[in-house]
């Protein structure tokens, strides 16, 4: 059985030389990433006999285009730690992940761990709805809590004591002034009961402010965006300006404390 194995496994393995005879492209059948065989490329040997494991920056790529946003510190910090555990790192810029400075008989062993840190790496993609949302609700409420720490901050709480059953996902409460609902929105829904608390506090004294902020430009239709940008008191887009969103939120609690 052993032997079985061990041909399974072998036959499943791909080599070839690299241009220029500067290392070997190995691939494996057996370990994928999404759906694809896995590739590692051992770059070597150096001057000093030593070698190089990367995957030439694919991984993170597949990754982000799959909706991994790793411009997330929450989701960057899972993806490193999952290389660090097997032994690897990750090159900001070029985007690749890497092990370096391996004798030529740590390759082959090291290849392998390769192939299965990355499989593992590219599940992180397969993150369920609730762990995603559960993520940028951390991410915000961190920054907030940065920016704000005298300020009190509630989850999925009451905005209003008078309407005690609409609630929002964080609930800001400073020590003097109007408290903020803040609605984090990946769908349209969210939007929807922003508007639908705003319009039930419109004719309450010292109602709260409410807010919303979308992870994405798109989280939501067209129609339904503008809508929340006409009614609502607040709305910032959190992708690609993850700190001007969160800080125009700081500045409304800021603002109406004055």
């Amino acid at each position: 059985m052993k032997d079985l194995i061990c041909k399974a496994f072998c036959e499943s393995v791909s080599v070839s030389e690299l241009p220029k005879g500067i290392g070997f492209g190995i691939s494996s059948s057996v370990f994928e990433a999404h759906g694809d065989p896995a590739g590692v490329y051992a770059i070597g040997p150096d001057e000093h006999g030593l070698w190089r494991l990367d995957d030439s920056g694919w991984v993170a790529p597949m990754l982000i285009a799959s909706g991994y946003d790793l411009s997330l510190a929450s989701r960057m910090q899972a993806f490193e730690e999952l290389l660090d555990r097997s032994g690897f790192s990750f090159d900001h810029d070029s985007l690749e992940i890497y092990v370096s400075d391996l004798s030529g008989k740590d390759v082959p062993t090291a290849a392998i761990r390769f192939f299965s840190a990355i499989s593992r790496v590219a599940d992180l993609a397969c993150w369920t709805e609730e762990r995603v949302k559960s993520t940028f609700k951390e991410d915000v409420t961190a920054s907030l809590k940065a920016l704000l720490p005298d300020v009190e901050i509630l989850h999925n709480a009451p905005a209003d004591d008078r309407i005690p059953d609409l609630t929002a996902d964080l609930v800001l409460k400073p020590k003097h002034g109007r408290s903020v609902a803040l609605y984090l929105a990946q769908t349209e829904v969210p939007l929807l009961e922003a508007m639908l608390l705003r319009s039930e506090t419109a004719d309450l004294p010292d109602r709260p402010r409410v807010a919303a902020m979308m992870e994405r430009e798109k989280s939501a239709p067209a129609k339904t965006r503008t809508r929340a940008h006409n009614r609502l008191d607040v709305v910032t887009v959190y992708e690609g300006d993850s700190r001007a969103a969160v800080s125009r939120i700081a500045e409304e609690i800021a603002t109406r404390a004055q």
